[in-house]
């Protein structure tokens, strides 16, 4: 089993609080997607019948059977922090040596991106970046900042193989100065 810096557990267990337990309430279950699948939705003004809020079920439900799969130890439907930790301890390793992610995990790096792009244009600009992680609980100030440092100012555009490249670096790597970890703002 491959042991997590304190640097990767605090970016691991910041994610883990904002981006996944949605709901607060210490642990990530179906709930927190449901949660996140309405906060997206509201925000792309998808309506119950629209065909991309099936799709994004579709993909959270995918995200949740493999994290389920991976992290739920003692099968209760719940990723506990310990859990969540030692998942990540478990496959840093295979995803280091492949460099990439498990099937759920990459699903859920193309949601996120598709959901922040709301004009569709396959680039989430400033705007984008603000509305979608203020969602989740992010002041405006946190996004511009980190939209900032990683887009060098803006003069790197948010496309998907850039988004890919940063969620890589957030999840992947110990150097505290990779523009990857403010891919979900500032860690605190």
């Amino acid at each position: 089993m491959a042991s997590l810096s304190d640097f990767q557990r605090k970016k691991l267990g910041y994610i883990y609080h904002v981006f996944y337990d949605v709901n607060n309430d210490g642990k990530v279950d179906w709930d927190d997607f449901s949660c996140a699948l309405e906060k997206i939705a509201t925000l792309n003004k998808w309506e119950e019948e629209n065909p991309k809020k099936k799709q994004a079920l579709e993909c959270l439900q995918l995200v949740w059977d493999g994290l389920k799969k991976y992290a739920d130890e003692n099968s209760d439907d719940e990723i506990s922090k310990d859990e969540w930790y030692k998942m990540w301890s478990d496959c840093a390793d295979k995803v280091v040596a492949k460099q990439e992610f498990p099937y759920w995990l990459s699903s859920y790096m193309s949601f996120m991106f598709d959901a922040a792009d709301t004009s569709g244009d396959n680039v989430i600009d400033k705007e984008e970046f603000r509305q979608a992680y203020t969602s989740f609980g992010l002041s405006a100030d946190v996004c511009d900042s980190a939209f900032d440092k990683f887009s060098d100012g803006g003069k790197v555009q948010l496309t998907k193989d850039t988004y890919s490249k940063l969620w890589h670096e957030f999840f992947l790597s110990n150097d505290v100065e990779a523009k990857g970890n403010f891919l979900f703002g500032a860690i605190e």
